[in-house]
């Protein structure tokens, strides 16, 4: 970790804590000091009771201080310093003094002492924790925060940093999981899809790998949610797709495209092998156990990229090819290899 002294480097930090100044004790802008704060901040060792409070509790805090003394608070710095733990995560240290008018009295507070701990979450600075102690003159008692301690209280205040970035990860890989996956199939959704496709596409025009691509539709599934009912279409969408992933390898791709339409990429796969895979699916499909007589059957196109071919076609054609094997009978796998 390094110390860095405020007039050496210009950090997100460093104007994250400015707009604090700013909007807390220059402007008194409750709204847009709240804006600067993490939903999860906590603060800790405020005045002379060592406490722990909220995002809410802190929020009203300020209020209240607001309301006292509406007015700009004239401030002066005498020490700041930043403390970068990692490159999301600072420490800000500070020794300054304030002046205000509080019910029309002049008070000024001399070398007031404040700790920010501050978070950088996908290019966006919020503060997390937060510790202010009071000079003498205040409370009759010296309860400083030395900045010749800080070195000694970085593993308590690490330890809450890495607490807020476990949250955020989790956050954000809740976020991803619902971006990238079908909700009801539990499938790959489209997004993800289209996104690994242009990398397929991408390693095929450098490296000239083939790759295959399946588009299947439930032939008749209007006629089964007319028939049965929208709850009992879902169940066989799902049960299409469980059966869909129980087929394709590892190394497959298996999305919902849309309604009951399913896409399978299928990396280094010749026509051959992505129509034996199809077949496969198409009689675990026939064969699966429902909540009705009826049969399931599923429409498919497949097609195949070769080295050195056009892959910029390539899901027109499996489309096209899907499209003729409804168009024939339905229940029919039209295959094509794509020059």
């Amino acid at each position: 970790m390094n110390l860095i002294n405020h007039s050496e480097t210009i950090t997100p930090f460093e104007i994250h804590f400015d707009q604090y100044i700013n909007a807390y004790l220059i402007k008194r802008d409750l709204s847009k000091t709240a804006a600067l704060f993490a939903d999860s901040f906590s603060g800790f060792g405020t005045g002379l009771e060592e406490r722990s409070y909220n995002k809410a509790e802190a929020m009203l805090l300020f209020e209240n201080d607001i309301e006292s003394a509406p007015g700009p608070i004239q401030v002066h710095f005498h020490k700041k310093h930043f403390l970068l733990i990692d490159r999301d995560n600072a420490l800000a240290t500070a020794e300054l003094d304030m002046e205000t008018v509080i019910m029309e009295q002049r008070v000024k507070f001399n070398f007031l002492r404040m700790l920010l701990i501050m978070h950088q979450f996908e290019g966006k600075v919020e503060i997390v924790g937060m510790h202010l102690s009071f000079p003498t003159d205040v409370h009759g008692d010296d309860e400083s925060f030395p900045l010749k301690e800080l070195e000694e209280q970085t593993h308590i205040l690490r330890r809450m940093v890495e607490e807020q970035t476990k949250s955020l990860k989790e956050a954000y890989d809740e976020l991803t999981n619902l971006i990238n996956r079908d909700h009801l199939t539990q499938v790959s959704s489209r997004y993800y899809f289209e996104e690994v496709l242009k990398n397929e596409e991408t390693r095929y025009e450098n490296f000239n790998r083939n790759y295959a691509l399946i588009l299947l539709d439930i032939d008749d599934f209007k006629k089964i949610n007319d028939q049965y009912g929208h709850s009992t279409g879902d169940d066989v969408l799902k049960a299409v797709a469980a059966t869909i992933r129980k087929i394709a390898r590892k190394t497959d791709v298996v999305a919902r495209w849309g309604g009951d339409e399913f896409v399978i990429l299928m990396p280094e796969t010749d026509l051959n092998t992505a129509l034996a895979i199809g077949e496969a699916i198409s009689e675990a499909v026939q064969n699966g156990q429902y909540q009705f007589d009826s049969k399931i059957t599923v429409s498919m196109g497949i097609s195949t990229a070769l080295a050195n071919g056009a892959e910029n076609s390539l899901f027109k054609s499996v489309d096209e090819a899907m499209y003729q094997a409804k168009k024939v009978r339905k229940n029919q796998i039209v295959g094509e290899q794509y020059r």
